[in-house]
């Protein structure tokens, strides 16, 4: 963890006076306009005390969870209700081999949410074109026919997710003796920006698509519901998990088509989906208008809704692309957009998305220094030394606009 910064560390020697000013005002206007709002602004306000009816979590990353005492474990204990793995849940993860699964090296964040009396974890992701290992992306070169590839590819399909879904079921339980993988995403990212299912062999085509055809969509569906009944585990929600919901109508509405068809699908007499978790990996400057299309859309599924992977990037696509450093007036422009999304993200789903639709709202990384995207896209709660920015701050008014 890098250094604080010698302004923050002045800052924090007066906490003390202004600590007594942000009791006495709430969130005050003038702090939020400046660059050290987080470090003189309320240090009591938790994420998952902020509103009953929406969960908070964060994706987590198991090294830095597993640093007793430092500052991303102490935050991620104090502010979050729920976990998913980063990475750590994903079949190249679990399913090193064949018939190999590697479920105790990867105890860390389950093992943890359940120490620390989390309400749940998110299971993340059973089926998706990425983060495959060597045994499933072989098929591609094996001397076999595309039938048998199909055929090869559905066994192994239903072995991870049987295997997966009764470890997580039995050997992880909150504090009420249920099990504490209570979700998911059971099929990732099946379309690309233009509404198509994807194909081909580039990192980006699904060897799932390829062989199996459309159908693998219900098949790991069909599967993972019998997961969850062969494990006494009918309470287990099944979510299809997808980015692009704010920037793509097409793909948004090959989703939503996709989602309503499953719906009406059964497996043991239980529905095999539960839900659509959106990504919600936006930037700067998303619309807010298409922010709310896209929760509008998935709600009128019926379906939980699930703001699974929200932050808010400073850089655009092609900077993003291209490692781009932002000069330091661009960045103080768009933080000031920055915060107001966060905030409107989750006013939006909150006004839109009933109650009982909710599924929560899970940040994408806990601080700018563990950011999937990299340090300067800036796209997280806190800072590179896990110091709470104003995002933190608009984000959490946000919960308590409404319950």
């Amino acid at each position: 963890m890098r250094n604080v910064t010698l302004t923050l560390i002045a800052a924090c020697m007066v906490m003390g006076a202004c600590k007594k000013e942000a009791a006495n005002t709430g969130l005050s206007k003038d702090l939020t306009e400046t660059g050290n709002y987080h470090a003189f602004a309320d240090s009591e306000k938790i994420l998952k005390e902020a509103n009953p009816n929406v969960l908070v979590g964060a994706a987590v990353n198991s090294s830095l969870l597993a640093e007793v005492g430092s500052a991303y474990r102490e935050m991620v204990k104090k502010q979050y209700s729920c976990l998913t793995a980063e990475n750590d849940m994903k079949m190249n993860a679990l399913n090193t081999s064949k018939y190999v699964w590697n479920f105790t090296a990867k105890s860390t964040i389950p093992q943890f949410a359940k120490d620390f009396h989390f309400a749940r974890i998110h299971g993340h992701v059973l089926v998706w074109h990425r983060a495959l290992p060597q045994h499933v992306t072989d098929i591609r070169t094996a001397s076999a026919s595309n039938a048998q590839k199909a055929d090869t590819l559905r066994n192994m399909m239903k072995r991870h997710i049987d295997k997966t879904i009764a470890y997580y079921t039995n050997n992880f339980k909150d504090v009420n003796g249920q099990p504490l993988v209570k979700s998911w995403d059971v099929v990732n990212e099946a379309y690309d920006d233009a509404g198509a299912l994807r194909t081909g062999n580039t990192a980006e085509g699904s060897i799932w698509m390829n062989y199996m055809g459309e159908s693998y969509i219900e098949t790991a569906f069909r599967y993972a519901r019998q997961a969850a009944n062969a494990n006494n585990n009918p309470d287990l929600k099944l979510f299809y998990n997808d980015y692009g919901h704010d920037y793509s109508v097409s793909k948004r509405n090959a989703i939503y088509n996709k989602v309503m068809a499953l719906k009406a699908m059964t497996e043991g007499g239980l529905p095999i989906i539960d839900g659509v978790a959106m990504q919600m990996h936006i930037r700067y400057n998303t619309p807010k208008e298409n922010v709310e299309a896209a929760i509008l859309k998935m709600k009128q599924t019926g379906l939980k809704v699930f703001i699974a992977e929200l932050d808010v990037n400073l850089r655009s696509a092609a900077e993003q692309e291209a490692n781009t450093v932002l000069a330091a007036s661009t960045i103080t422009t768009r933080e000031l957009q920055q915060k107001q999304l966060y905030k409107d993200v989750v006013e939006i789903y909150t006004r839109i998305v009933p109650v009982n639709q909710r599924w929560g709202i899970t940040l994408w990384n806990v601080g700018d220094a563990d950011s999937a995207w990299g340090d300067d896209a800036r796209a997280c709660l806190y800072d590179l030394n896990y110091l709470r920015k104003t995002n933190f701050y608009y984000f959490f008014d946000g919960l308590q606009i409404r319950p």
